[in-house]
């Protein structure tokens, strides 16, 4: 498998200038590393955001729900589509990796953090630049909200910390935001046309509980499953 160890002079020079503010002082590194781990501060939120745009009266409840369904749905192929790119392109050393580079590192980060994942593309930018791009299809305000978050909250730590090259983050949010702008309308247009969106409205008993389970999942990026799944694999093999 081919190796690719670092990024281009751009990517550096921006991964440096944002390192700077990693290392600085034990607050500002535990709300960096918190951003960057927790979900508390990465998915639930915006799970939340699509619980109460769900919930909200609106004119067209159904053409705003069909959408909502469509980005959870979209969001779940973007993660698996990230994770698949990562696993199947040449192998990317993230910046904390390289003990070359002087990058000042946060309280409780060292360079085995996140040892042997490949840092192209990020998967967090994926899957969140998916799913504000699908809110952003059903409605423009939250939508760019949740796109602020994606920057702000889900980006911006993770090149800070030295997880990752701008540009992994960039080919990820593009990735996600592609597959959002084809996938969501379409899936949008299927559940209304062929009525499996009314289906599952006459019967909440089915419906609530599974986009509870699915938001549930995003919101922590599937961590329970992956885990579930790994222990699954070292007892059957």
């Amino acid at each position: 498998m081919g190796s690719t160890t670092d990024g281009g002079p751009v990517d550096l020079d921006i991964l440096l200038a944002l390192n700077g503010f990693a290392g600085r002082g034990d607050v500002l590194d535990a709300l960096l590393v918190q951003l960057s781990a927790s979900p508390v501060f990465k998915g639930i939120p915006l799970m939340m955001l699509v619980w109460g745009l769900w919930m909200v009266p609106h004119a067209h409840v159904a053409r705003r729900r069909a959408g909502l369904a469509a980005t959870l749905v979209t969001a779940v192929l973007a993660l698996a589509a990230g994770r698949v790119l990562s696993m199947s392109l040449p192998y990317r050393a993230r910046p904390i990796h390289d003990s070359d580079l002087p990058l000042r590192l946060a309280d409780t980060i060292d360079h085995g953090t996140l040892n042997g994942w490949s840092s192209m593309p990020s998967d967090h930018a994926v899957l969140f630049v998916a799913l504000a791009t699908g809110i952003l299809l059903v409605d423009r305000r939250w939508g760019l909200v949740a796109l602020a978050h994606a920057g702000v909250v889900i980006a911006l730590p993770r090149v800070i910390l030295g997880f990752h090259w701008p540009s992994d983050i960039l080919v990820g949010g593009l990735i996600g935001a592609g597959l959002a702008l084809a996938a969501v309308p379409l899936l949008r247009r299927l559940l209304l046309d062929s009525g499996l969106l009314d289906w599952l409205e006459a019967r909440p008993g089915l419906s609530y509980p599974l986009m509870f389970l699915v938001t549930h999942q995003l919101g922590t990026m599937f961590t329970s499953t992956r885990t579930l799944l790994a222990v699954l694999r070292d007892v059957m093999s």
